[in-house]
C-alpha cells in the first residue's frame, strides 16, 4: 500500500473542495420547512472523509475552502460571513482526532454502551426542551407566540426516539454487511460512526446553533432541536458514504491518514507471536 505525497494531499485536496462547493451549492435542500439555518447538504460526507483519509490539516483545509469560496464564488443569504466558517473548520478538524481517541482507548469494545449513552444523552435534552416547554418564539424578538400542543410533544418526542433508534441498529447492520470487506482490516465502523456522530451533536450543531442565535435571532432551543432531528438522519447518510469511500480508497491502494497506526499495532502483534514462538 503507497503512502500519499504532499502533492497526492493537496491534489485530492483541491479535488474534494471542487465537489464540496458543488454539492453545497446545487445539491443542498435550503430552507427546509421555511427555516432559513435549517438545510440537508452531502458536503460534510465529503468533510468527514477529508479529514480521515488526508488527516486533519488538510481536512480542516478542505472544509474551511469549501466554505469560504462557495460563498464567494456562488453567494446564497448575503455576504460572507467567518463566523459560519468556524463550525467548518472544525468538522474538519475534530472528527480525525474523535477516531484516533476512540481507537487508542479502544472504545470500539464498548461501542454499544458508549453510542447508547450519546444517543439518551441527546434524547434527554431534546425532550426536556419540548415537554418543559408550553410556549415559544421562533425568534427572539418576536411577538408572535407558537404553542406547544400535547400532539405536537408527542410527535417530537416520538420522531426523535425513532431516528435515534434507527441510528443505533443502522450502524450495527451496516458493520454486519461490512464484515467480510478489507474495510475492517483497516478501519472499524462503530468508530466512524461515533467521530461522525460526536462531531455532528457536540460540535455542528451546538456551535453552529448558537452563531445562528446570534446573526439571525432565532431562539436557540428551536434551532438546535430542529438540527438535532435533522442530525439522525444525516449523520447515518454521512456513515455510509464515508465507509464506501474509504473501502474504495483501499482498493486503490492508497495509505490513508488512520492507517498508520493500524499497521503499528499489527507490527507490534506480530513481534510479541514471534517472540512467544521463540
Amino acid at each position: 500500500m503507497k503512502k500519499m505525497t504532499i502533492l497526492y494531499k493537496i491534489t485530492f485536496s483541491a479535488l474534494f473542495i471542487a465537489l464540496g462547493i458543488i454539492l453545497s451549492r446545487f445539491f443542498a435542500g435550503w430552507n427546509l420547512f421555511g427555516l432559513s439555518f435549517l438545510k440537508i447538504s452531502l458536503t460534510m460526507s465529503v468533510v468527514f472523509f477529508a479529514s480521515f483519509y488526508l488527516g486533519p490539516l488538510f481536512g480542516t483545509i478542505v472544509s474551511f475552502s469549501i466554505d469560504l469560496f462557495g460563498a464567494l464564488l456562488i453567494p446564497q443569504g448575503g455576504a460572507y460571513d467567518f463566523l459560519y466558517s468556524i463550525p467548518a473548520i472544525l468538522e474538519g478538524f475534530v472528527p480525525y482526532f474523535i477516531y484516533l481517541f476512540c481507537y487508542k482507548t479502544k472504545i470500539d469494545r464498548k461501542f454499544p454502551i458508549v453510542l447508547g449513552i450519546l444517543i439518551i444523552i441527546l434524547n434527554v435534552i431534546v425532550f426536556w426542551f419540548t415537554l418543559s416547554h408550553d410556549t415559544f418564539k421562533m425568534t427572539q424578538n418576536s411577538s408572535k407566540v407558537y404553542e406547544f400542543t400535547p400532539a405536537l410533544k408527542a410527535i417530537i418526542c416520538s420522531v426523535s426516539a425513532i431516528l435515534s433508534i434507527v441510528f443505533y441498529i443502522g450502524v450495527i447492520f451496516f458493520k454486519k454487511k461490512f464484515k467480510d470487506k478489507k474495510f475492517n482490516a483497516y478501519y472499524n465502523i462503530y468508530l466512524v460512526a461515533i467521530a461522525i456522530f460526536a462531531t455532528y451533536f457536540l460540535v455542528k450543531v451546538p456551535i453552529s446553533s448558537l452563531i445562528f442565535m446570534y446573526r439571525l435571532e432565532y431562539s436557540y432551543e428551536i434551532i438546535f432541536g430542529t438540527r438535532a432531528l435533522t442530525g439522525f438522519f444525516s449523520s447515518f447518510v454521512h456513515l455510509i458514504i464515508v465507509c464506501i469511500a474509504l473501502n474504495v480508497s483501499l482498493k486503490a491502494g492508497s495509505k490513508g491518514a488512520l492507517i498508520k497506526y493500524v499497521e503499528k499495532d499489527l507490527v507490534q502483534k506480530e513481534e510479541v507471536v514471534s517472540n512467544v514462538r521463540e
